[in-house]
């Protein structure tokens, strides 16, 4: 699936909230998110997943349990001003067995993060409110158009705020705080 998004930094929930549910917007999720990030180590730079524009991650959220593989699409990103990434999804059992199978075929954790996240469904589009620690709330917008994305940045008036391509590492250089956060 072909993922395009958009972060809208420092936001006014409230506002934004009301503006959505105005349009009837639903609340379609409400709990914390961990992510653990994978690659292979550094002796082998070729075969690294990060230097080569892909990344692996597993997620739980909620009960839910996913590993994700995104590959980055630098093309696109410049001609409609958001981030886009090959992305496929699947659900798994277990993080923990399924990390075991991971570092028994050489991958080691990376980095990993926790954000809280409150997201919106209004005509399939996605409205991700997402918390991290010591920094200030942000929006996402994700669909398969960058133009659609556009305008709903236009529909609720977000068009004079901070937008930022990219993913949650950029954010947390953005506002200097360490990512890496490996317990």
């Amino acid at each position: 699936m072909l993922e395009k998004e958009i972060k809208i930094l420092e936001i006014n929930k409230e506002e934004i909230v009301s503006k959505l549910e105005a349009m009837w917007a639903k609340k379609s999720f409400e709990w914390f998110i961990h992510d653990i990030y994978y690659d292979f180590p550094d002796d082998a730079p070729k075969n690294k997943m990060d230097a080569n524009g892909r990344m692996f991650r597993l997620r739980q959220k909620w009960e839910e349990h996913i590993y994700t593989i995104k590959n980055k699409r630098k093309e696109i990103k410049k001609k409609e001003w958001v981030v886009a990434k090959d992305e496929h999804e699947t659900q798994i059992s277990n993080i923990e067995s399924f990390a075991k199978v991971l570092e028994k075929y050489g991958m080691e954790k990376t980095r990993e993060k926790k954000k809280h996240r409150v997201s919106y469904t209004l005509e399939n589009m996605e409205f991700d409110f997402d918390m991290y620690e010591g920094i200030p709330e942000l929006l996402e917008i994700e669909w398969p158009d960058g133009v659609t994305i556009q305008g709903w940045v236009e529909k609720l008036d977000l068009q004079d705020y901070e937008q930022m391509l990219g993913g949650s590492r950029k954010i947390f250089k953005h506002y200097g705080i360490p990512y890496l956060n490996i317990d």
